[in-house]
C-alpha cells in the first residue's frame, strides 16, 4: 500500500529538532498505545490519529487538505486543538517558484502578524526535504491566545509543498503537544509522490 516511504521525524525546537528521516518499505509500523495510523491515500502519507480524536479530508484540485482534531470540525471548519495538513503537488507548475524557494517565501511570512509573536523558527535539510518550522503565539482581540507550530516542508524530489500546522490554546499547550509531537515526529511521506 504504501511504498518508499519516508518516515518523517519532526520536533518542535521545545523538545528538539528534527532528528531523522528514514526510508521505510512496505507496511508502517505498529502504531503507538492510544493512536492508530490514518492513511492519507491520495498524497501517499500517513498520519498518526489520537484515539478518540476526529478526522477530516477536503480533497481539492489543487490542494489536498487533512484535519487531525481534537474536536469535530462542524460549519465554518473551525478547531481549537489538533494538526492540519495541506499538500500541494507540483509546485513549480502552479507557482512558478522550486518547492523549497515556495516553503521558504510561505514560512518567512508565518507569525508576523500585529496580534502574533514569532517565539522559535528553526530551518532543517533532511534528504530532500526541506523543513521550515515557526512556533509562535497568537493573541486576537476576540478570542483566547494560541501557540501554534507550523511547518513548511518542500520535497526537492518530487516538487511537493506540505503546510502542516499543530495548533492548540496556549493554556492547554503544554498538554495537547504530549499529543501533537507525537503526530508530527512519525509523519510518514512518500518520497515518490
Amino acid at each position: 500500500m504504501f511504498r518508499s516511504l519516508f518516515a518523517l521525524m519532526v520536533g518542535c525546537l521545545l523538545l528538539a529538532g528534527p532528528v531523522a528521516a528514514q526510508k521505510i518499505d512496505g507496511a508502517l509500523a505498529t502504531a503507538p498505545a492510544g493512536f492508530h495510523w490514518q492513511p492519507l491515500p491520495e498524497v501517499k502519507a500517513a498520519m498518526l490519529l489520537p484515539d478518540g480524536w476526529y478526522y477530516k479530508a477536503e480533497l481539492g484540485k489543487d490542494t489536498q487538505a487533512y484535519f487531525l482534531t481534537q474536536e469535530e470540525i462542524v460549519e465554518g471548519g473551525e478547531f481549537q486543538t489538533g494538526l492540519s495538513l495541506n499538500v500541494v503537488q507540483k509546485v513549480q507548475a502552479k507557482t512558478n517558484r522550486k518547492a523549497a524557494d515556495y516553503a521558504r517565501a510561505f514560512s518567512a511570512r508565518a507569525g508576523l502578524a500585529p496580534t502574533q509573536e514569532v517565539l522559535d523558527r528553526k530551518e532543517e535539510a533532511l534528504g530532500p526535504l526541506r523543513l521550515f518550522r515557526v512556533r509562535y503565539r497568537a493573541a486576537p482581540a476576540d478570542a483566547s491566545p494560541k501557540i501554534i507550530c507550523q511547518w513548511a516542508i518542500a520535497n526537492t524530489k518530487t516538487d511537493t509543498f506540505y503546510m502542516m500546522v499543530f495548533e492548540s490554546p496556549e493554556k492547554e499547550w503544554a498538554e495537547a503537544w504530549q499529543l501533537g509531537e507525537t503526530m508530527v515526529r512519525e509523519l510518514v511521506l512518500d518520497s515518490k509522490q
